[in-house]
């Protein structure tokens, strides 16, 4: 029996592989009259509402009285292995009482989360809608990773409309399930009663954050509505953010009925007569940053004192806009820098402004005068002054030389090969 036959009665899921059944029926045609068995190996199952895929499934289902008995074991492709044991009745309902063994289950969604999970689950009840997922889960090391920008939901696009979109486009559509049925019934949520034991290595990580938490969480609730008790919490960590790097004082990572875990970090340093606070506060796919200190002072003031050690009014106009442009991108909320929008202008490769050891202001701009010739001008506050050519002779040779306002200067031939 070729399992390709079910798929499109579980779209967008599909199966790949065969099956081979030794069945007899009993008496009056009905259900209740089949009985036999059906065993499959090596099938691959696509799963992408939930990101899985399985390699290598293979067991039995054996029928009777109108039920099938499940052994059923699979190996997954990103790592580990599920196995699926009970009886699930075969009439509408599908009443079950499924034991579900996880060992070593990677679980991820390629962008933000990686976990290893191991533990059993159990579902008891319709299948179709009502039943109750209860059982303990224990995870491994987590990664949990903070995007730099706007998290994935930046390239959703909503309300899109397709124009004469063509029938194999929209069957795509369909079996990716993009496309709702407006007339089908909503199923009934499954009641949840699972326990989370991650002692430690729950780590997080992005936008300068390294943290190590540990803790535990019950999902209660229902899968439409899931109610999490618990969290977990700060073991040790760090922030390391505008060059500063500040010891976090208070760490907590909870959810909130989905997998995007919502997050509170609180680093602390001293700045000079205040102490400057770093917090990072939402969900993980878009966190917000922002300063405070004590005593209390504008952002822009704590931000000042964290990066260049002095107030605004001791600091530079192209500090100050360097500065904005910072903040911005810690929330994730810069699209061009200032300092980026000022290099477009005025048609420049490269322009940047950096603080010197001094404590000056340093000005580099950089820019092809032709296909192989770069120039690169540097100035500080203090008046020093260096000007650097590059001559691409070939892809593998070059020759750089420089001279600046206090006599220096220097030439040398450079030879790459890219293997």
């Amino acid at each position: 029996l070729p399992l390709a036959l079910v798929n499109s009665f579980i779209q967008p899921n599909a199966l790949q592989g065969t099956a081979s059944y030794d069945l007899k029926i009993k008496g009056a045609p009905a259900l209740a009259s089949l009985s036999g068995r059906v065993t499959t190996s090596d099938a691959r199952i696509a799963l992408p509402s939930t990101g899985l895929a399985v390699d290598n499934a293979s067991g039995t289902a054996t029928l009777d009285q109108s039920r099938v008995e499940t052994d059923f074991t699979a190996r997954m492709r990103d790592g580990g292995q599920i196995r699926i044991t009970g009886p699930v009745g075969l009439t509408p309902g599908y009443a079950s009482e499924l034991t579900i063994g996880l060992a070593g289950l990677v679980l991820s969604d390629q962008v933000m989360y990686t976990t290893t999970v191991n533990g059993d689950v159990t579902v008891t009840g319709p299948l179709t809608g009502g039943a109750q997922i209860s059982g303990a889960l224990a995870l491994e090391e987590t990664n949990i990773r903070i995007p730099s920008g706007l998290g994935p939901s930046s390239v959703f696009l909503p309300d899109l409309q397709h124009v004469n979109e063509p029938a194999n486009v929209r069957g795509t559509r369909e079996r990716a399930g993009l496309i709702k049925s407006q007339a089908s019934s909503r199923a009934r949520p499954y009641m949840l009663d699972l326990s989370i034991n991650a002692p430690n290595r729950i780590f997080v990580r992005g936008r300068g954050l390294d943290a190590e938490l540990g803790g535990r969480l019950r999902l209660a609730g229902t899968t439409d509505a899931v109610a999490p008790d618990g969290f977990f919490e700060l073991i040790r960590g760090r922030i390391d953010i505008l060059g500063q790097r500040l010891s976090i004082t208070e760490g907590r990572v909870t959810m909130q009925g989905s997998l995007d875990p919502y997050l509170l970090f609180v680093g602390s340093t001293d700045a000079g007569d205040v102490t400057a606070q770093v917090i990072v506060e939402g969900l993980a796919s878009a966190p917000e940053v922002r300063f405070t200190s004590d005593p209390d002072l504008p952002q822009e003031e704590v931000v000042s004192r964290l990066i260049f050690g002095r107030g605004l009014e001791n600091i530079s106009p192209f500090q100050a806009a360097q500065m904005a442009s910072a903040i911005a991108t810690l929330s994730g909320r810069n699209t061009a820098d200032v300092v980026g929008k000022l290099r477009n202008a005025v048609g420049l490769s490269d322009l940047d402004v950096t603080q010197t050891e001094d404590g000056g202001t340093e000005v580099s701009a950089g820019t092809y005068i032709s296909d192989k010739i770069y120039t690169e001008v540097l100035a500080d506050s203090e008046g020093k002054q260096r000007i650097n050519l590059n001559f691409d002779l070939n892809d593998s040779v070059t020759i750089k030389g420089g001279a600046s306002n206090d006599g220096s200067s220097g030439i040398g031939v450079f030879f790459e090969k890219d293997y």
